[in-house]
This record gives C-alpha cells, sequence and structure tokens, in this order.
C-alpha cells in the first residue's frame, strides 16, 4: 500500500487516474466488441459460400448421374434388368441454344435469399453444358459439366 502513498498528498489526482482507467477500460471494451462483430460477420459469410457451393454441387452431380447413368424406370428389359431413362440433352435443347433445364427454385430452409438454377447451353454440335448457379445470401456459386454425345448417351468431358 505504500505504492500510493503519493495519491493521498495530491488531492484529485486519485479521481483523474480513476477517470484515466476508466477510459482505457471503455475503449478497450468498445474495441473487442467491433472485433467479435467483423469475426462473425467474416464468419457468417463464409457460411454463405460454403451453403452455395453445396446447393449447386449437389443438384449439379445429380443431374451429371442422370445424364451420364441414367435410372431406374419402371419398365424392365428382356434380361430382367430394369430400364434406364437418360436425361437426353440433344433432345431437351432441341433448336435452341440455350433453355433453363430447370425453374429457379427459392426458399431453401435456414438459408437466407438463396435459390438454385440449371441452365443448359449447346457449346458445339456434340457438346453441351450443364451450368448449375445457386445464391445464397450475397454469396453465389457456379458448378458446370461439359458433356459430349458418344455412341450411347453422353460421357463428361475433361474442363
Amino acid at each position: 500500500m505504500h505504492k500510493f502513498r503519493f495519491l493521498k498528498s495530491n488531492k484529485g489526482s486519485s479521481l483523474i487516474l480513476v477517470a484515466a482507467l476508466t477510459v482505457v477500460i471503455i475503449g478497450l471494451t468498445v474495441s473487442l466488441r467491433i472485433l467479435a462483430g467483423i469475426i462473425m460477420a467474416s464468419a457468417n459469410q463464409q457460411l454463405n459460400q460454403d451453403q452455395a457451393y453445396e446447393l449447386a454441387t449437389s443438384l449439379g452431380n445429380a443431374l451429371e448421374e442422370r445424364i451420364l447413368n441414367g435410372e431406374n424406370a419402371d419398365e424392365v428389359e428382356e434380361g430382367g434388368e430394369p430400364k434406364k431413362t437418360f436425361l437426353d440433352l440433344k433432345s431437351i435443347l432441341g433448336e435452341q441454344d440455350s433453355i433453363q433445364l430447370m425453374e429457379k427454385m427459392t426458399g431453401f430452409d435456414n438459408l437466407p435469399k438463396s435459390s438454385v438454377e440449371a441452365v443448359l447451353t449447346k457449346n458445339n454440335e456434340n457438346q453441351y453444358i450443364v451450368t448449375v448457379k445457386s445464391i445464397v445470401g450475397e454469396a453465389s456459386y457456379i458448378w458446370t459439366g461439359i458433356y459430349r454425345i458418344k455412341d450411347e448417351g453422353y460421357e463428361k468431358c475433361p474442363e
């Protein structure tokens, strides 16, 4: 307690010291609050980006599975195997250069301002591009698959 003996002799100096310490503590508190807000905003932005990626890739991978491998139909082939139905990009597109594969879907649970859409575009005579764009909040992600016609069905082109 001998360290603060000088405060007893100087009237008013203890009040100034307490005021200065209060200002320092309030300043640190405000700066920590601002820093926490910045960190949370950055984390929220990254979360939206991750969710946009998941939304686009899940739809893109599902479409790719139907294009390349088809899905089992109700009909059965001669050998007893279920008949496969494929997405026929050429017949879907017809004479157009570009068509929306599916309507823009919105309103996903717990995703702010979210939407996803898929577009089919003809690149050249035998090549088609499927583009899936998703938006979550301010973040967006675009998934792209390029396919070409082969003897039966389609094959994926290296991007």
